[in-house]
């Protein structure tokens, strides 16, 4: 596993996990999904994991939240955590327990629910620029490497 971000001494890092899913256009992976949300925070699409559901299923759920589309063909890339401060909805010491996927974008069958993120499509040469969190950027890097070592 991959550990990211500085864990202070004295606190009381709450664990989240996660599961995000690392989707590229079709055809050669010039961009790559992210969902911008708090303004101009990017992320990529999925969260947490609730205690009922497998990654599958809250992959599923959350990018039908997120964006309206259904995924498919779910394969695992990797796991990596991220120590940080979070600052919503109040400060409080976090550990993101990322698992990583990649997924392919399919049909849209309704409307996002969550009204404040919104799917955009990112050039992967920008993405680690906008990433906030930086295992989330290290994923899509890794997504892509293995891409490229395919014959």
């Amino acid at each position: 596993m991959h550990i990211f971000g500085t864990v202070k001494d004295g606190l009381n890092y709450k664990v989240r996990k996660g599961a995000y899913a690392v989707i590229f256009e079709e055809g050669y992976p010039k961009k790559v999904a992210l969902i911008r949300a708090h303004g101009n925070q990017y992320f990529l699409p999925g969260g947490g994991v609730e205690s009922d559901e497998t990654d599958a299923q809250c992959l599923r759920r959350e990018l039908l939240e997120e964006t309206g589309h259904l995924i498919d063909e779910i394969r695992y890339l990797d796991h990596a955590q991220r120590y940080f401060l979070s600052t919503l909805p109040v400060v409080q010491p976090m550990i993101n327990d990322g698992y990583f996927y990649t997924t392919r974008l399919g049909q849209k069958i309704q409307a996002p629910i969550e009204t404040d993120n919104f799917l955009e499509w990112v050039d992967v040469r920008q993405s680690a620029d906008l990433m906030f969190h930086e295992h989330q950027a290290w994923a899509i890097q890794k997504a892509l490497d293995q891409l490229q070592d395919r014959p």
